[in-house]
Parts: C-alpha cells; structure tokens; sequence
C-alpha cells in the first residue's frame, strides 16, 4: 500500500533491512564507463587494511636516524657519544568527501504498492555507494593534490605517494635507483609531511624503461623488487612489517598486451622469471594487474606513460576518521525545497605509506597509447 508522508522519511532511514516480498527487478546498469573499479575490488574491500585513528589530522611516526655512537676502542679510550634525532611525524589532513540523492515526497512511486517504493529507493541506496566508489576511483588513480594548500583537500592517491620526479617539479624524470621524492608542486613541504631530500629513505625506488623486453622492463621490475626489501637486523614494533611483502603490480593494459607477446616469442632468456596464467601475467610469481583508470579513454586519468607501479600492499594503511567511514545521515528536508528531501552519506579517509622505499615506479620514455 501507499506510505504517508510521515512514513516515507522512516522508510528510507530503514532501507537497509530486509523487506519481504518478491525478488526486485533492478534496471540493467549501463552507466559506468571503467572494466573494473579498483578502488571497490582492491583498495575498500582486499589488499589495503583499514583503520581508525582520533586525532585532528592523520599522523604517525617514522624513525629516520639512530644515534650510531658505535666505536671501534683500545685501552683507556675516551668515550665518545652523541645524541640526534631519530623520531620525525608524519601527517595529513583527513580527505573528507560527501555524496547525497534525493526525492520529492509527492513523487507518483509513493503512491504505490510497498515492494515497488522498496525498489526505487533501494537502486537510489545502491547509486550513492557506487557514485562513492567512481568519484574515490578517480582520486586514489589520479595524480593526487597538486599543492599542500588545497582547499577542500581529498584523499591522496597512490601516484602521489609512490612517485616518478627527482626534482618535485617535472614528472618522469627519475633514473634507476631511489630517486622518487615529493609530488611535483610539493618541494619541500615533502610528502606526509617529511621531506625525502632530508630523509633519503623516504624515497620511494624508480626506473625509466624503454621497451618492454626482457632486459629492459622485465630486469628492471625484477631488481626493484630485491631492491625495494629490506630487513633490519633486529626486529622492533614497526606499524607495518618491513620484512612481509605483498606484491602486486598496476599497470596499463598496453603493458600487459606486451608482456603477453614477449611470452608467445618464447624467449628463454625469461626463464621463470616470467610466467602467464589463464591469461594473466606473472613476474616472479607477482601479478601483473591492469587499471582501467590509467587505460581507458573515458577516465580522467588516462595514462600515455606505461606507467608501472610495484606496490608492497603491507607499507600502506588507509585511516577513517571515526565515525565517518561512509556514514549515512537521515534523509532531511532541503532548506528551499520544503518537499525534497535529501539523503547523504559522508566519509574521511587517508591512504598512509609507512615505508616509501619498499615500493617502486616505473615510466616509459617514449609515449604510449593506450587503446581502450
């Protein structure tokens, strides 16, 4: 039967719970341009742990020195013994973001039968959440703020952390070695707060490539990973394991495409090394996985650098602030539109690197077109 008006605002707040009655008959979904969303698949819902943290902004600690009073000593030595910083902290302001639908309370669908308003307003339930997972899709695979003095500031990306520029100014301009600093338009505000020309360990590895061969792309991702593991010499209460790896590597489908080519040449030189499986490719046991954001040409993100990010999934952490972790308000009346009413849903999130050098970038020196 119809609701009144003063059950419809009750009925949206209760959506969530089952309703009874026949199975919905939801509209064929068209309206998404991207293969997959990773955010969703990968970063909300698989590899990135998530956690809450109570403070103003998003801080931590990071340890850049030891006191290294260590010497080599003979009788009746002088003892020498200094003291330096070895704590710095680490912080970003919450990525606050908001997305709302709303109704008019004289709608024709609420003079319906009660399966039927379920219905519309479950697919409105279920379009918040997927416009949420599209607009934080272009945020985590974009380039991130361009400045620290971005207002309103979202959550950063991943490109932003894990970075191609030796200077903090140009892009893909890195060499071979631990050479990515801040983000361009960053300098020495530094990234998180910490300034990677001061702390060279908060330099994330990087490498130029050429071609995808096996001496050029495969060698260099392949060294990156040896070189992007480190293990200390004694084990102490790190916020994320040093020593636990979680590999993946994102790229763009042209790379994958290639990478499918050097293996049907059946080149030897790739040995196990590089392998391919039900269509997907593999180095070193490690996924070779495609971003529709950095691929397809409907994305604002689109990417003409073979851009190949080799993340350790165990260096990050995203941090909700509490209570907003995709929290949903109840519907309200809009202030000029007495029967609209609207429904929002808000969240803070930041995506955290604890350890930048146990993850690389690599970048293509010619331009790549991507064809999807």
């Amino acid at each position: 039967m119809a609701l009144t008006v003063d059950q419809i605002d009750d009925f949206v707040a209760s959506i969530h719970q089952e309703f009874a009655g026949e199975a919905m008959k939801a509209a064929q979904d068209l309206s998404l341009p991207l293969q997959e969303y990773k955010y969703a698949s990968r970063l909300f819902s698989g590899n990135l742990k998530k956690d809450t943290m109570s403070t103003s902004q998003c801080k931590w600690k990071v340890k850049v020195a030891t006191n290294n009073n260590f010497q080599v000593v003979g009788l009746y030595h002088r003892d020498s013994s200094g003291r330096v910083k070895t704590l710095t902290e680490g912080e970003l302001k919450w990525g606050m973001t908001t997305n709302n639908y709303h109704y008019d309370i004289d709608e024709e669908v609420f003079r319906t039968g009660g399966r039927e308003i379920y219905d519309y307003l479950a697919d409105q339930e279920r379009d918040l959440i997927t416009s949420f997972y599209q607009g934080m899709e272009d945020l985590m695979f974009g380039p991130g703020p361009a400045g620290p003095t971005v207002d309103p500031f979202p959550p950063v990306s991943l490109l932003w952390w894990i970075t191609a520029t030796d200077d903090a100014t140009t892009e893909n301009n890195a060499e071979e070695g631990f050479d990515g600093v801040a983000p361009v338009g960053w300098g020495s505000n530094g990234i998180g707060g910490i300034d990677p020309t001061v702390y060279d360990q908060w330099k994330n590895r990087t490498f130029p490539y050429t071609d995808v061969s096996r001496d050029d792309f495969v060698e260099k991702i392949i060294n990156s990973m040896d070189l992007c593991s480190f293990t200390p010499p004694v084990k102490r209460p790190d916020i994320v394991d040093q020593t636990r790896h979680d590999w993946e590597i994102l790229t763009t489908h042209s790379r994958i495409a290639q990478c499918r080519r050097l293996l049907q040449l059946g080149n030897d030189n790739i040995g196990d090394d590089m392998a391919a499986h039900s269509g997907s490719v593999y180095l070193r046991g490690v996924p070779l996985t495609w971003i529709p954001a950095w691929t397809n040409a409907a994305s604002v993100n689109q990417r003409t650098d073979g851009v190949v990010l080799g993340i350790n999934w165990s260096t990050f952490r995203a941090f909700h602030a509490p209570g907003r972790q995709m929290r949903k308000r109840k519907a309200f009346q809009h202030p000029e539109m007495s029967n609209v009413r609207v429904r929002c849903m808000d969240d803070a999130v930041q995506m955290v690197c604890f350890n930048r050098r146990g993850n690389f970038r690599g970048y293509c020196t010619n331009t790549v077109t991507e064809t999807a």
